[in-house]
């Protein structure tokens, strides 16, 4: 399993302007790769280095490494790009259609542009250009080698023994970092002895089917404060507002960061100890599939539902715990002890089966149905199963 091992780097003032030279420079380089590689449509490694990877090296003075690596990164941005471009025209059809029925104006087709790569965008080191020792690294710039101080907390330490592969040089917020890439093995999962449901919501950010519930009160309000607050500092528009803008520009995505990682842990933690399986609803796609008002699409599109997905996944497979994905139709509105499915069945958080009576909170309700549904009929997709 691929893991980011993240690690500063303290550079004398000389050295970092080497190192921003260096993201200039290759930069430039990927620039001119892309367009040229848009201009011939040629797209595939080989072929583009065979095309410009003499005139690559002559016009910007970098070594054969690096330009190799500059080639990788522009034809990987294109891999992306184009499929990024075929789900959105896959949407606009989509939506075509929908307006068609309707007897609406169609939509414009997307059109596919030139990839453009920042001035200070990352760029990609292996082994061959970039030496890590003991307390520094070694690495090339167009000023030549140059070793720069690195810090190492406990957390990359242990991560970094199992480094393989290319590290990233990223400039963020006036600090230099180096993203290595890091091989951890999986342990086999063991055959579960039950299932954990997890139902994630607005209200209660998780809810297991074992009783824990994870409140989203907090979360909620930041998301309401900070927006009230940018809501002002916006209308001010001086250049102190906008100084404090920036600073406020990370601050809800960084709190949202730690609570899923929090959650996920705990989640995954019970999992391992109670040697069961952990049970999700596969919600790709939940925000075209939701007619709500306003303020719902603005609370669904804060709701950072699929970054908690993603740590639960991972985690779980560090630990060893299987990880199923079912069907989220109707799990709110069926009834965990009868099975009997309507809509008045649950009013806004509180559940009361209208067959047999059953009451309970809607989403410790949910959570049982999901565990249910893995448990009956348990689906292929899951974490291990890729």
């Amino acid at each position: 399993m691929k893991l980011m091992a993240q690690l500063q780097l303290l550079p004398s003032q000389e050295h970092a302007h080497a190192l921003e030279e260096t993201l200039q420079v290759a930069n430039r380089a990927c620039n001119f790769l892309s367009q040229v590689a848009w201009d011939h449509q040629v797209f595939n490694k080989r072929d583009l280095q065979t095309q410009v990877y003499s005139d690559l090296r002559t016009q910007f003075g970098i070594s054969a490494q690096v330009a190799i690596r500059c080639i990788a990164k522009v034809c990987d941005a294109y891999r992306t790009a184009f499929e990024l471009h075929r789900q959105r025209v896959q949407e606009t059809h989509w939506a075509n259609e929908q307006r068609a029925g309707q007897g609406q104006d169609l939509l414009p087709l997307p059109e596919m542009k030139v990839c453009q790569f920042r001035s200070t965008g990352s760029i990609a080191y292996d082994d061959r250009i970039l030496t890590y020792q003991e307390d520094q690294v070694s690495i090339w710039t167009v000023e030549g080698r140059i070793k720069v101080a690195l810090v190492l907390g406990e957390h990359q330490k242990q991560l970094f023994q199992s480094r393989q592969g290319e590290s990233d040089l990223v400039f963020h917020k006036d600090k230099w970092f180096l993203l290595a890439t890091c091989h951890q093995d999986t342990p086999l999962p063991e055959e579960p002895q039950g299932i954990i449901g997890v139902d994630m919501g607005l209200e209660n950010l998780a809810t297991t089917s074992d009783g824990k519930n994870y409140c989203g009160d907090k979360i909620k309000a930041l998301r309401k404060k900070l927006k009230e607050h940018r809501r002002r500092l916006q209308k001010r528009g001086t250049k102190s507002a906008k100084r404090r803008l920036k600073q406020l520009s990370k601050r809800q995505e960084r709190f949202t960061l730690n609570t899923n990682h929090c959650i996920a842990k705990e989640i995954v933690r019970d999992a391992k100890a109670s040697h069961k399986a952990l049970s999700l609803e596969d919600l790709t796609g939940i925000r075209k599939r939701t007619g709500l008002n306003r303020e719902m699409r603005w609370l669904l599109g804060n709701w950072a539902f699929a970054q908690l997905r993603a740590y639960i996944e991972y985690k779980s497979r560090l630990a060893g715990v299987w990880v199923f994905h079912v069907d989220p139709k109707n799990t709110s509105r069926a009834c965990s002890r009868c099975g009997h499915c309507a809509k008045a069945n649950r009013k806004k958080t509180h559940f009361k089966c209208l067959e047999c009576g059953f009451e309970d909170d809607a989403d410790a309700n949910a959570s049982r149905n999901i565990a249910l549904r893995a448990a009956v009929n348990r689906p292929i997709v899951s974490t291990f199963a890729g």
